[in-house]
């Protein structure tokens, strides 16, 4: 079973890795990251709903406390992380969003030493300090004009690594008694369930997207939320979250050359070494928990 759940983890950070390549690609000046997200999460939604009624027909139907967990993991983590994640591609480089979502482990550590008041050990310390410097190289701060646009894409990476470790850590409690894939479905439901209530202009775009939109969504909605989602959840419920957040991580350098290989972005040497240390810090983090 664990190796398993490795062999899920991997292809799920693999498939993961690819999302930025499509979210650059799919949205135009009248149709934003988030607009995108959204039809992705329809075309994923029916996907999935066909899946489910055909997979899980018996089962599909819940109690009402794993529907309170699956609207939290939902309509809180899921489409926090998302929207965030996508809408820091718009400022930057594929590569770059990736690292900062990594910084959820350094995160989760930081909240725990300030509100639950855990002692942080000298290890758990280090790893936070080498996090912190491995980000400051890869986002090149010192040869990059820190203008608003870049200041924008920071500050929404961060977030998104804020609401990544809720959804770890959250869905260790779903897992368990929910087969991934309805998992999988509920989750991406209510996250388009809540942003219909804030982005209800949406609907309005539609009969305008264009079909590189649609396609790239649709993309998505298989490649990057579907398969990738359902086995980090399967991982989650054979290896735990930590060993599964550990795994993940292959996801940084799966997004670096993949946006190189199909877009062209070059990372220079400094920046890979910010990589590497992000990755051996978020490793030795999670080891020591």
């Amino acid at each position: 079973m664990k190796l398993k759940g490795f062999l899920y983890g991997i292809l799920s950070a693999v498939f993961f890795g690819s999302a930025g390549i499509f979210i650059k690609h799919g949205y135009e000046e009248n149709f934003s990251p988030v607009d995108l997200l959204m039809l992705q999460y329809i075309i994923a939604g029916v996907i999935l709903l066909i899946y489910s009624l055909i997979k899980y027909r018996n089962n599909i139907k819940l109690s009402k406390e794993l529907y309170k967990k699956l609207f939290i993991q939902g309509a809180i983590f899921n489409t926090l992380m998302t929207v965030f994640f996508y809408s820091s591609f718009k400022y930057l480089d594929v590569a770059v969003a990736t690292i900062l979502l990594y910084t959820y482990p350094t995160m989760v550590a930081l909240f725990s030493f300030i509100f639950l008041r855990e002692r942080l050990s000298k290890i758990k310390l280090f790893a936070i300090a080498g996090t912190l410097f491995g980000c400051y190289l890869v986002l090149n701060i010192h040869n990059v004009s820190l203008d608003k646009g870049f200041i924008i894409g920071v500050l929404f990476g961060l977030l998104s690594a804020i609401f990544y470790a809720g959804l770890n850590i959250y869905a260790k409690y779903i897992v368990e008694d929910v087969p991934e894939i309805l998992v999988t479905f509920y989750s991406t439901t209510f996250s388009l369930l809540v942003l219909l209530i804030f982005n209800f202009t949406f609907i309005l775009k539609l009969s305008s997207v264009s079909l590189t939109s649609v396609k790239n969504a649709a993309l998505l909605a298989v490649f990057c939320e579907i398969i990738p989602l359902t086995l980090l959840y399967a991982a989650i419920k054979y290896v735990g979250p930590v060993t599964t957040s550990i795994i993940s991580t292959i996801e940084i350098p799966s997004a670096a050359i993949l946006s190189f290989i199909f877009m062209g972005e070059r990372l220079n040497i400094i920046q890979v070494i910010g990589i590497i240390l992000v990755i051996f810090c978020v490793i030795l983090l999670k080891r020591d928990e």
